[in-house]
C-alpha cells in the first residue's frame, strides 16, 4: 500500500513543533530580558532621582551658609579684625562647592514643571534684594533699583522667578566688596524685557578664563539660574571682565509678559449747570 501524497508526513509535523517551540522560548527569554531590563531602569531612575533631590538639599542648605558666613566676613572686615579674608575665602569655597552640587542636579530645562502666575518683576525684583541683602550681616552694598512707575507683569514660576533672581543677585554680592553698587534695571528689548543686573565688582574671574564675553563663561555659579530662564522660553547673558565687573541680563520673551492695563480715571465728574 502506497502513502497517502496528500498526507504530512510525520518528520514534517515534529519539524515544525519543533521550530514553533523554539520561536515561543526565545520569545519568552526576549521578554524576561526586557522585563528585567525595565525594572532594572525603573529601579536606577528612582536611585537617581531620590540622589538628585538629596545632593539639591545640601547644596541648599550650603549655600545658605555659604552667604551668612560671607556675610559675617564683611563684618569683621569692616571692624578691622585681622585675617578676616580668609573667612570671605573659606565662604567662597563654600559656595563654589554648593555651586557644584547644584549643578550636578541639574535637569533639561524640558523636565521644568512650571506653575505660572501674573507676577510684578518691580515686587519680585525688591524681596529679592530685601532677602539677600539680610545674609550680608553688617556687610553693605549700594543697590539701585528701577523706579516703579507702573506694574511690570511676567507670567513665571514664582519659586523659579524667586531663585533666578536671588541666585543672580548672591553672585553679584559675592563678587562686590564693601558699599560697592549693584544696579538692577529694566530694558525693553525687540523681542522682549531684560533684567539687567550690574556690579563694580571683580567680575566674575573663572580658573579658567580670566574674562567672559558671553554665557559661556557663568561655569557652575549660574547654570541653575540659566536653565531656569531656558525653561520660561528666556535666557541667560553675562558680560564680565575681571577687576572691572560684571553685568547679568535676563531676558524675558514677549509672551511672558502682560501688557499694561490702562488707568482708570477714579475723578469724580464736575456738574455742570445748564
Amino acid at each position: 500500500m502506497l502513502p497517502d501524497p496528500d498526507a504530512p508526513s510525520l518528520w514534517l509535523i515534529v519539524i515544525a513543533l519543533l521550530a514553533i517551540a523554539g520561536l515561543a522560548l526565545v520569545a519568552f527569554r526576549h521578554a524576561v530580558a526586557r522585563n528585567r531590563a525595565d525594572s532594572e531602569r525603573d529601579n536606577a531612575v528612582v536611585a537617581e532621582t531620590e540622589a538628585v533631590r538629596l545632593v539639591r538639599l545640601v547644596g541648599h542648605d550650603l549655600h545658605e551658609l555659604g552667604l551668612a558666613i560671607l556675610g559675617q566676613a564683611g563684618a569683621m572686615q569692616q571692624q578691622g579684625v585681622a585675617n578676616s579674608y580668609q573667612l570671605s575665602t573659606a565662604a567662597g569655597q563654600l559656595l563654589g562647592l554648593a555651586d557644584e552640587l547644584g549643578a550636578y542636579g541639574l535637569r533639561d530645562s524640558n523636565h521644568h514643571i512650571l506653575r505660572e502666575q501674573s507676577l510684578d518683576l518691580y515686587v519680585a525684583l525688591a524681596q529679592s534684594v530685601a532677602a539677600v541683602a539680610t545674609q550680608l550681616a553688617n556687610g553693605r552694598r549700594s543697590w539701585r533699583l528701577p523706579p516703579a512707575s507702573a506694574p511690570c507683569i511676567v507670567q513665571a514660576d514664582p519659586r523659579a522667578l524667586r531663585h533666578i533672581l536671588t541666585r543672580v543677585l548672591s553672585n553679584a554680592i559675592r563678587h562686590t566688596g564693601q558699599d560697592d553698587w549693584i544696579e538692577i534695571s529694566l530694558v525693553p528689548q525687540p523681542d522682549g524685557l531684560a533684567v539687567v543686573v550690574q556690579d563694580e565688582g571683580t567680575g566674575m574671574a573663572t580658573p579658567n578664563r580670566a574674562t567672559s564675553a558671553d554665557s559661556r563663561g557663568i561655569g557652575l555659579r549660574l547654570a541653575l539660574a540659566r536653565n531656569l530662564m531656558l525653561a520660561h522660553g528666556g535666557r541667560l547673558d553675562v558680560e564680565a571682565t575681571a577687576g572691572v565687573g560684571c553685568r547679568v541680563s535676563l531676558q524675558f520673551p514677549h509672551r511672558r509678559l502682560e501688557p499694561p492695563k490702562p488707568q482708570r480715571d477714579n475723578r469724580t465728574p464736575i456738574p455742570v449747570s445748564a
